[in-house]
């Protein structure tokens, strides 16, 4: 005999609405898009091995660049300093030519160009 309990005729009810066409074809389209997602995780574990690789690359040559421009700032700081020293030592050598009054060449640097500007005895800039 079976028994026809409120639960048993609620369960009986909902399996008879329930088509299994529809079911199949949901499951169909739910391992269809489970293929997809596993296919675009591998895609993206690639993806991440390979960016790392070339993070590592960039960063070492961005390293050796870094210790590079850092060598050549002082390279030219010392450059520098050596053209104050030789320009200081010129000066007390030839104190006449760095004068304000008297003075032969001044460099004045700008954006694109230089202009020299030359000095008379009278303190007129010749141009």
């Amino acid at each position: 005999m079976v028994e026809h309990t409120a639960s048993g005729v609620f369960c009986n009810r909902m399996l008879s609405m329930v088509n299994s066409e529809d079911v199949n074809a949901i499951i169909q389209a739910q391992r269809h898009m489970l293929d997809r997602f596993e296919k675009t995780n591998e895609m993206l574990i690639n993806f991440n091995g390979l960016s790392n690789v070339r993070l590592q690359q960039m960063n070492e040559r961005f390293l050796l660049h870094t210790r590079t421009l850092v060598e050549m700032k002082k390279d030219l700081d010392s450059i520098f300093r050596r053209i104050r020293t030789l320009k200081g030592k010129i000066a007390k050598q030839y104190p006449e030519a760095f004068s304000s009054d008297n003075c032969l060449i001044t460099s004045t640097s700008g954006m694109c160009s230089e202009l020299f500007l030359v000095c008379s005895a009278d303190g007129q800039i010749d141009r």
